[in-house]
């Protein structure tokens, strides 16, 4: 394999979401909470590495939330890929709503009560451009992660939409006459 660079927003890549938590299972806003796998979290991410066997991934970058970071943990033990902790893929910090249900998350929160959603969506940009390499990348890390990564390059997706957990996507970017993201599942 050669090793490359890889650049935000021309190169492609995977994404996954942690596998499950406790919280997660119960419908409770996570956020910045440091919550553990459970044990379907961990078999989800053993699965996932078996898929990622297939493509000769170069690096992992994760958020150092213990969930994202033992999903890419288990990930980096069984493809035998370095695995490196990258702080502005952290998940979206809610305030006051982080621990209770999602239902009392307001859509659009007043100001100061939670991480502004430009301000979150700046930092993830800026994670993910910080990324070198090498390639193929798989990004481990949270649901709200990848709506921001999707909206910071243009590629619109539905807000009350979730990545499902432990599912590893693959990322690319336009190509020649193509002109949109494509987002393929890998597992």
């Amino acid at each position: 394999m050669v090793e490359s660079t890889f650049n935000f927003g021309t190169t492609p890549f995977y994404f996954l979401r942690h596998g499950e938590t406790h919280e997660s299972r119960k419908g409770i806003v996570q956020g910045q909470n440091e919550t553990e796998l459970n044990s379907t979290g961990r078999n989800m991410a053993e699965i996932a590495a078996q898929a990622l066997l297939n493509v000769s991934l170069g690096s992992i970058y994760a958020s150092p939330l213990k969930r994202a970071w033992r999903t890419a943990s288990i990930i980096s033990v069984l493809t035998k890929v370095p695995a490196y902790t990258l702080p502005g893929l952290k998940e979206r910090h809610w305030g006051e709503f982080q621990g209770r249900p999602k239902a009392h998350r307001p859509s659009t929160p007043g100001p100061g009560t939670v991480e502004s959603e430009e301000g979150f969506r700046q930092r993830v940009t800026n994670a993910m451009e910080s990324i070198e390499g090498p390639s193929p990348v798989l990004v481990v890390a949270h649901s709200g992660v990848f709506r921001a990564i999707c909206e910071s390059v243009g590629f619109r997706i539905d807000n009350r939409i979730s990545v499902i957990s432990g599912q590893v996507l693959w990322v690319a970017p336009p190509v020649g006459h193509r002109r949109n993201w494509r987002i393929r599942v890998v597992n």
